[in-house]
């Protein structure tokens, strides 16, 4: 359990928003802090090249530098092959789709059949092809085939 009283307290940005923050606190606090909302996962901006750290929705402990910035971004439920995924990008393509049927230490290849439903209304059934992406939306379902090519 986080001892507040020992905490100092820092400003912080969520959302482009100045909010004061125990320090250490905990990623249930930072979402409760915030206000983010259910179907949204909160990030910590990383400066230069490197990509942005996903903030637990749980009790792990999170040291904080005044005025550092957050953010949240939408996160999508999706289906492929029946199992579920949440993903945090309005789009997905083969490639990810692949990378997420095979699951860790697969080989991702172009010899993959990609077949989705329940898509939004740009785009909600069809075949992905290697190389296109498509616009997702929660309860999307993707079925990935292997082609039996090689």
């Amino acid at each position: 359990m986080l001892d507040i009283a020992a905490a100092h307290i820092v400003r912080i940005h969520i959302n482009r928003v100045a909010i004061e923050s125990p320090n250490p606190t905990t990623g249930e606090a930072l979402y409760a802090l915030a206000e983010i909302p259910k179907r949204e996962k909160l990030y910590r901006e990383i400066a230069g090249d490197e990509e942005d750290e996903a903030i637990s929705h749980d009790e792990t402990l999170i040291y904080l530098t005044q005025n550092q910035h957050f953010y949240s971004q939408k996160v999508f439920d999706i289906l492929v092959n029946g199992d579920d995924h949440e993903i945090d990008t309005e789009e997905i393509t083969y490639a990810r789709v692949v990378d997420l049927y095979l699951g860790q230490g697969g080989k991702p290849s172009n010899e993959y059949l990609v077949k989705y439903s329940h898509g939004p209304v740009e785009n909600p059934s069809g075949t992905l092809a290697p190389g296109q992406k498509v616009k997702v939306k929660d309860g999307m379902r993707f079925r990935v085939a292997g082609t039996g090519e090689s």
